[in-house]
């Protein structure tokens, strides 16, 4: 019964995670903006509606440079994730401009978190 109980638990879980990422998929660049700046909000103790204001620009700019990266692979998967990684740490080098030392540890936090929860596809 107890073995049941956890597959079942562990059945609705991948796939309420497949559904976020295929809804992921889906969201504009302005959406997934929002979208991440929501979850650094609620991740970061104490972001302030300025730094929230600056972290929604960049992750704006961020958004749609990604999806352009997307769209110009042609399907080539190793020049889009050697993109996508160099297009994050331009991302994470100027939200570290936006946030606090305490904060920028908690957003790292929240990076690492987000790895584990991918299977550490960043």
């Amino acid at each position: 019964m107890k073995t049941l109980k956890s597959l079942a638990i562990a059945g609705l879980a991948f796939i309420t995670f497949n559904l976020t990422a295929q809804e992921r998929a889906h969201m504009d660049p302005q959406q997934m903006a929002q979208s991440q700046t929501d979850k650094i909000k609620k991740s970061v103790s104490g972001v302030t509606p300025d730094q929230e204001s600056k972290i929604l620009a960049v992750e704006q700019e961020s958004a749609k440079a990604m999806q352009d990266a997307r769209t110009s692979s042609n399907g080539d998967r190793d020049a889009m994730r050697t993109k996508m990684k160099s297009l994050r740490e331009d991302r994470d080098a100027k939200i570290k401009g936006i946030l606090n030392a305490d904060q920028y540890a908690e957003y790292q936090r929240m990076q690492e978190a987000e790895k584990g929860q991918h299977g550490g596809g960043r």
